[in-house]
């Protein structure tokens, strides 16, 4: 029993179910108004078989056309009888009844109810019956009952009745297998993404599914199957790719660490200028892992959403110039410059805009030479504000911009060594950045310099 409910929610079997039941509905609808509709033209005809029979046996009495005959000739019934499901009865103006073809009894008196018909069922029989009052000027001379036996077209419902039951049985039948057989091919293609699916590992993102050429809602669910298979693709090659350059960035100074050690084990002991110049070394790597980690730690939590910004209203011109100030101190030897016109606040995470535009200062430093320009400067810019870092440094090639903002990415790899930093610094920036719903655009040329623009709205 657990089986079988279990196949019945398959949506296969809710389908053909669902067919089933709406073809079975409609079938019997069909067959419930084809019964009604012979039903009543069977009545119908019936009707207006009795009411010509009645009326062209009134019109003989009274003399209407051609041919009359009186009341009490018995041809008046003889020729008015088409076939033994008729009876005729007439009867004088008292009621007394005159002639009668006795093919069956209505059982209804020929005065009750003149001029209308009546239909009188039972089990036995099904008739359909009708009075006429015969008046001469109007003076009731008589009356003509006819009667119609419906057995035979009753009979004739029953056995139509039986063959649309056994009509649906079949169609019932039918519908449950060309359901099931649609359903089948309907939801092919879905078993097809299912198996795909299960195919898939971390391993393997190169299986697509066969869109086709048919364009419908089960092609595009496969294509956006196909284009989910590739951002997963490539989410973890990038994933991966975070990892290894992750591992890389931590194996250095853990090698340079281990290399020092080694030498104030081997030598340290005894000569203090190699125990200094260890222990120095030591700290800087460890300062610099330190950073590293920070801002892998940074980036992780940006990932995943932990980071929720700290919203107030900021001075972009104090934190700029405190910004400067700091960049003066660690570089004097560059010429700064900063602009800008009138106090703009903004409503921002002020500690995340402190650190975005130290970051974006820092790669100015490293990558400017001394004596070397920086400008900095602040402007609104329609309902945003324009910050813009410029220098006069080595700049960035121009196919290497668009790479910039990746992690672990440095333009100059042999050059990165010397001035520090782990790749991570821009993507910082990008994150920030775009978690106020900013944009940041890098213009540079190769030997001439780097203009970095950040649009934050206000």
């Amino acid at each position: 029993m657990k089986i079988n409910i279990l196949k019945f929610r398959k949506i296969s079997w809710r389908i053909t179910f669902t067919y089933a039941v709406v073809f079975s509905a409609v079938v019997i609808l069909l067959n419930f108004l084809v019964l009604y509709g012979v039903r009543f033209y069977l009545r119908q005809q019936a009707i207006t078989q009795v009411d010509s029979i009645g009326k062209n046996i009134e019109g003989k009495i009274l003399g209407v056309g051609d041919e009359q005959k009186d009341i009490y000739d018995k041809e008046l019934v003889n020729d008015s009888v088409i076939n033994s499901d008729i009876n005729i009865k007439i009867a004088d103006s008292s009621g007394k009844i005159l002639n009668n073809s006795k093919n069956f009894n209505p059982q209804v008196s020929i005065k009750a109810n003149p001029n209308n018909v009546m239909v009188v069922e039972n089990e036995e029989k099904h008739l359909i019956v009708k009075n006429f009052v015969i008046s001469d000027n109007g003076k009731i001379i008589g009356y003509v009952q006819v009667a119609k036996n419906m057995n035979r077209e009753y009979s004739f419902l029953k056995l139509l009745f039986i063959v649309l039951l056994v009509a649906d049985a079949i169609g019932m039948i039918t519908s449950v297998i060309t359901g099931f057989s649609i359903s089948q091919k309907i939801l092919k293609p879905i078993k097809e993404i299912t198996n795909t699916a299960k195919r898939i590992t971390a391993t393997d993102l190169n299986v697509k599914i066969n869109v086709g050429e048919v364009d419908d809602e089960l092609s595009n669910l496969a294509k956006t199957f196909n284009e989910m298979i590739e951002r997963l693709k490539i989410s973890f090659e990038k994933q991966n790719q975070f990892v290894s350059d992750a591992s890389h960035e931590l194996r250095t100074p853990l090698s340079v660490i281990n290399g020092y050690i080694n030498l104030i084990d081997r030598w340290g002991k005894n000569d203090k200028e190699v125990l200094q110049e260890s222990i120095v070394a030591i700290k800087n790597e460890v300062k610099y892992m330190t950073e590293l980690v920070e801002r892998l730690l940074f980036l992780a939590r940006g990932d995943s959403g932990v980071i929720k910004l700290q919203k107030e209203v900021v001075n972009l011109n104090q934190l700029v110039e405190e910004i400067v100030k700091e960049g003066k101190l660690v570089a004097p030897n560059r010429n700064w410059s900063y602009n800008h016109k009138g106090r703009i606040d903004i409503f921002a995470d002020g500690r995340l805009m402190k650190q975005m535009l130290r970051a974006i200062i820092d790669n100015s430093i490293k990558f400017t030479q001394e004596g070397g320009t920086i400008n900095i400067s602040v402007e609104k810019h329609l309902d945003k504000v324009k910050i813009v870092v410029k220098d006069n440094g080595i700049g960035i090639p121009r196919e290497e911009i668009g790479k910039i903002f990746d992690r672990f990415y440095r333009v100059d790899k042999v050059r990165s060594k010397t001035t520090g930093g782990s790749g991570l610094g821009l993507s910082i920036v990008k994150w920030i950045v775009e978690a106020h719903n900013g944009e940041i655009l890098v213009e540079s040329e190769l030997g001439k310099g780097t203009e970095v623009s950040v649009l934050l709205p206000m």
